[in-house]
This record gives structure tokens, sequence and C-alpha cells, in this order.
């Protein structure tokens, strides 16, 4: 199984890294603008599936979108403001809001027709089973 990674996320860490060096003051007006994240991603192959476990921790189920198209899985999501209130007063957010991608490429034993996926404490958990091999049967040959 192989996996692509955004080619811009560590020149996107860094420059986040910088901000944050330069901008350790309080300041309660600043918020967070919505951006693109990359989250980390475990992929696992046991006997009877793949398994991918990605941590999405403050993504709403219903913000996930999870499509299997010619052998590509691909993860999008959307982490949001969570009922923020105006009357809040923060000395830091640094917190990554905005959207997110991931994209996987399956083997051709995956069984494409019975993925699952479920979050748990902020992980989603992708299950791709592996399809039934195909096993060798023997045929009798009746005579006349």
């Amino acid at each position: 199984m192989t996996y692509q990674i955004s080619p811009f996320s560590t020149l996107n860490q860094f420059n986040r890294e910088l901000n944050r060096l330069f901008d350790d003051r309080p300041n309660t007006q600043r918020r967070p603008t919505s951006t693109s994240w990359t989250p980390q991603v475990d992929v696992a192959e046991t006997e009877e599936s793949f398994e991918v476990a990605a941590d999405i921790p403050g993504v709403n189920p219903e913000d996930i979108e999870i499509s299997l198209h010619n052998g590509l899985l691909t993860i999008r999501g959307e982490r949001k403001y969570d009922n923020e209130s105006s009357s809040a007063s923060y000395s830091r957010r640094e917190r990554l809001l905005g959207t997110f991608s991931r994209q996987f490429n399956l083997p051709d034993s995956a069984d494409q027709e019975t993925v699952t996926a479920k979050t748990n404490n902020g992980v989603l958990e992708i299950t791709i089973p592996k399809a039934k091999k195909a096993r060798p049967i023997s045929i009798t040959v009746q005579g006349e």
C-alpha cells in the first residue's frame, strides 16, 4: 500500500513554528485562519485486512468523507470552530482548523466492497478487508 503526502506539509509546519516563535505575546483578538492540514496516519496490514488509523481530534464524523474509486482510498474532512464564544479571551490559539485530505493506493487484494470506518477518541479507523483468495478445486471427469 502506498500513500501520498503533500510536498508543502513540511514547509507549512516550518512557517507555523516561525510564527509561533515571533508571536509569543498574548493576543485576544487573533483567530487562527482556516487552512489545510495533514493528519498523521498509521497504515497496517494483517492477514485479513489493511487498517488505516488517522489522528483527527476535534473533527466531527459528519465532516469526514471517505471514498474509494479504482483502488484509490481518499479521506477528506474539515475541522471547524465548535461553539466559539465571543466573550472568550484567549492568550494563545494553536489548534489548526480547516480542511485535510489524504490518499492511499490500495493493492489488488483489497476488497473494496466491504470497507468500514469509525471514529474512536479522535482517531479515524478504516478497515479494508482482503479479498478471499481463490482456492483450487478438484473436478472429477466422468467416463462414458
